[in-house]
């Protein structure tokens, strides 16, 4: 058993080598600074947003000095657990320069004799200390207007780790723990509670500081059993206020985490970047810019008029809802941060490109700069079990969720994944770590029928939480049971109207469409009923939107379309086109401008593309040609089909700029991947009902609406059902897809990097891909936050893109 003295200075983190530490690294790893750091972070959290946080969540009911002082006691105990001898053998073995007196064998020796594993892991030390030691729990009991178990539930949890297995203490670890609360840096952090949290300046003798393993469980024990008994008395409000004091203690531990050992200070840096906040005039320039001279809309008007706190617009592709939201946001989103989400990570992209982009104010607003090395995070992050890779897997995890969260705290404008936001509800790490950016929200929630039942039931329990915050919600085709199902938590619930804004009528009804199906065709290599009408039209100088399921198939069709070019129409100057998510990011924004600049010029087209064109893709196709697909992906598909229209300075009324109703072919899919069969069911019912009428999108929206039959309710969400435990719970089904870098192409990012006077990590990001999880891919190489694919597994190609050669089981 090692003695206290043996460690005369208690460390919170462990320390790089010495060539590689920023001068403020070494004392905010010490167990003092850190607590320090956390805490002063905390202090800077609820003075800036607590008024906020307590109105988002509707909590008059609450003191503002309570919650304040709740969240930094919370604060202040997180890691009190860490003055124990598993977890300070730990760190200091991981601690490459670290000067042991007894030695790093004798050290190491040690480690070895309980499995190199903690018996119990620290947060649940901080509870036991706080609660189960009574001089301890009296001392903290003094603190003025604070709740000692929610903060002691808020200091358990920032780990995101506690839940039933809390109860259990590792076989094989010793018979017994010290814990140092007799050190010389545990007498400090004591003081620094008198200092800080007007505690009594004193406190009675600590326990013993051996713990015997008998001790510990009947600590523990009794701990989950008035966690259980407490838990039951628990009403609405109660579990809003627990879950806002826990978020806040978790951003805290963030922020002090990540810059307590930067060249700043982290109280100014919390400030500045929590002030960051949209202004009338930032919003108005970026209406000006998108309107390009032209006025908003009656339909645009609508949606910024004053109405109720939520609204939902129901408009189709086309109509402008994306310009009417920045129109809501001037006047509902000042001195807010704007999250504007969408379904998926393609989508959310490609928001980004069309709508953020190409204007440099929003582009200015969405990637604000602080000064952060943002790579220090990795120096900082602290790792419990490095020698088994899930532990591994969990550091990079982490260390991606908090420098994301730190970025999300700096913008004002987010445009982002639906996870991004509705995750805080299941406390998925990166939005949890954001907390401080998302109470300061106004929310633009687009496309939401494309949500999957847990999805939309989490937003339904979103609008019920963050009942005074300021949301839009949009949809080409949501569905009677969707719309019903928001109506009940709105009006219902929550007992407020919900204002309806419907798609400039003139628009919704003009004739756009005529629809073909050709359910028997799935061989496209020579299916004469496609190519014809292709060859046609890109012979008559028009341009041809070919939209399929898959990216290998995307690649195969723009192959394969060469081959038809070249035969049948070779003295036509047909620009062929390819557009996917499997781009570097460079060469995906170039592949990006070419589709945009393509359909805006007049010679012929064809472009294959994958489901990212079927939201916000702002181009008009004269042919369609699509593989079959739920029926709110056809929809959206289709809203890239004659989508131009004029309108008439004398009359006012609308035309198509085509002049004609034009063909949109939809053809069988075979494949397992992505859709499933009751999804593909959806839109071969919609085309049942209206292939081969001449259609409008009023008649999209009437029929989808039609075939909802499927119910939707608030589902369980662990942020707020969690209470004392706090662990994170899944927001729709597991995704496929990881994002990576390019073994080869490590030598020209670093390359890249050098000459551009960037980190490593700012210019990957140029260079990184999203491809489908492969077997294995835990094995590859690590540079930074990014896994490294081998050339044996993703072949690559500037005009195709990212080719998986591995097939997936």
């Amino acid at each position: 058993m090692m003695k206290c003295h043996e460690f005369p200075k208690l460390l919170a983190k462990s320390l790089p080598k010495q060539k590689e530490r920023h001068p403020k690294v070494e004392g905010a790893a010490t167990y003092t600074g850190h607590i320090h750091a956390v805490f002063k972070s905390a202090e800077v959290l609820v003075e800036k947003l607590g008024a906020r946080i307590l109105e988002q969540l509707d909590l008059n009911d609450i003191e503002p000095d309570r919650f304040a002082a709740t969240v930094k006691l919370g604060a202040y105990l997180h890691d009190w657990g860490k003055a124990n001898q598993h977890f300070q053998e730990m760190v200091h073995l991981k601690s490459e320069d670290d000067k042991i007196p007894q030695g790093r064998k004798q050290l190491l020796k040690a480690w070895k004799e309980h499995g190199e594993r903690q018996m119990i892991r620290h947060e649940v030390i901080s509870g036991i200390l706080a609660l189960q030691v009574e001089s301890f729990r009296d001392w903290l009991n003094h603190c003025p207007n604070a709740d000692l178990r929610l903060a002691v539930w808020a200091a358990m949890g920032h780990h995101l780790k506690m839940g039933g297995q809390v109860t259990e203490i590792r076989e094989g670890t010793g018979d017994g723990l010290k814990i140092y609360t007799h050190h010389p840096d545990f007498k400090k952090v004591l003081m620094m509670g008198h200092k800080f949290l007007g505690l009594p300046k004193s406190c009675k003798k600590p326990p013993p500081e051996y713990w015997s393993i008998s001790q510990l469980q009947e600590a523990l024990n009794t701990l989950v059993r008035d966690f259980g008994e407490a838990e039951e008395q628990m009403d609405w409000q109660q579990q809003k206020f627990i879950a806002a004091v826990k978020a806040t203690v978790l951003a805290a531990d963030v922020a002090g985490s990540a810059l307590a050992g930067g060249n700043y200070e982290i109280e100014q840096w919390v400030e500045e970047v929590l002030s960051r906040v949209l202004s009338e005039e930032e919003l108005q320039n970026v209406l000006t810019d998108r309107l390009e001279g032209q006025e908003l809309r009656e339909f645009q008007k609508k949606i910024a008029a004053p109405g109720s706190r939520i609204k939902l617009v129901k408009a189709g592709c086309g109509t402008g809802k994306t310009i009417g939201a920045y129109a809501w946001a001037k006047t509902r989103a000042l001195n807010h941060k704007l999250f504007f989400c969408y379904p998926t990570m393609g989508t959310a992209s490609q928001g980004y490109l069309d709508y953020a982009h190409d204007s440099q104010i929003e582009a200015t607003l969405i990637h604000s700069h602080a000064d952060i090395d943002l790579e220090e995070l990795l120096t900082t992050n602290e790792i419990e079990e490095t020698e088994e890779e899930k532990q591994k897997n969990e550091e990079f995890r982490e260390a991606q969720a908090r420098l994301s969260s730190l970025l999300a705290w700096q913008n004002k404008l987010m445009v982002c994944t639906v996870d991004t936001v509705l995750g805080l509800m299941q406390n998925n790490r990166k939005p949890l770590y954001s907390w401080p950016a998302i109470s300061l929200g106004a929310f633009v929630f687009d496309e939401v029928h494309a949500y999957d039942p847990m999805l939309f039931g989490t937003l339904l329990r979103f609008l019920k939480t963050f009942s005074r915050s300021e949301i839009l919600l949009m949809s080409a085709s949501i569905t009677r049971e969707q719309e019903q199902a928001i109506r009940q938590v709105v009006e219902d619930e929550l007992g407020e109207e919900i204002t309806v804004i419907h798609g400039p009528q003139e628009l919704e009804e003009l004739t756009r469409y005529r629809l073909q199906y050709l359910p028997e065709v799935s061989d496209l290599e020579t299916a004469p009923e496609v190519w014809d009408s292709i060859l046609k039209t890109l012979h008559q100088g028009k341009k041809v939107l070919w939209v399929t399921n898959s990216v290998q198939s995307c690649i195969d069709l723009y192959r394969l379309a060469e081959n038809q070019l070249t035969q049948h129409l070779p003295g036509v100057a047909v620009k062929r086109l390819i557009y996917h998510s499997r781009f570097r990011y460079k060469d995906r924004k170039v592949k990006h401008q070419e589709v945009i600049e393509a359909f805006q010029g007049s010679d012929p087209v064809l472009a294959i593309t994958t489901q990212v064109c079927e939201m916000s893709l702002d181009l008009s196709a004269d042919l369609l040609v699509s593989a079959i697909a739920p029926a709110p992906a056809l929809i959206q598909r289709l809203g890239r089909l004659n989508r131009r229209v004029r309108q008439d300075e004398t009359t006012g009324e609308y035309h198509l700029v085509s002049g004609q109703v034009c063909d949109g072919i939809i053809y069988a899919w075979d494949a397992k991947q992505p859709y499933k069969q009751s999804e593909l069911e959806t839109g071969k019912q919609l085309l049942d009902r209206l292939a081969g009428e001449e259609i409008s999108q009023a008649d999209l929206s009437r029929v989808a609406a039609e075939l909802g039959s499927m119910t939707y309710s608030p589902v369980d969400c662990e942020w707020l059902d969690g209470i004392w435990c706090t662990q994170p719970g899944n927001l729709r089904e597991a995704g496929y897809t990881i994002t990576v870098l390019l073994a080869d192409d490590i030598p020209a990012i670093q390359q890249a990097a050098k000459q551009s006077d960037r980190s490593f990590m700012k210019e990957a990001q140029n260079w990184a891909i999203s491809i489908r999880a492969t077997p294995g891919f835990q094995e590859w190489k690590r540079k930074k936050f990014y896994r490294c694919a081998p050339s044996d597994v993703i072949q690559y190609s500037e005009e195709t893109g990212a080719e998986q050669c591995k097939a997936l089981p």
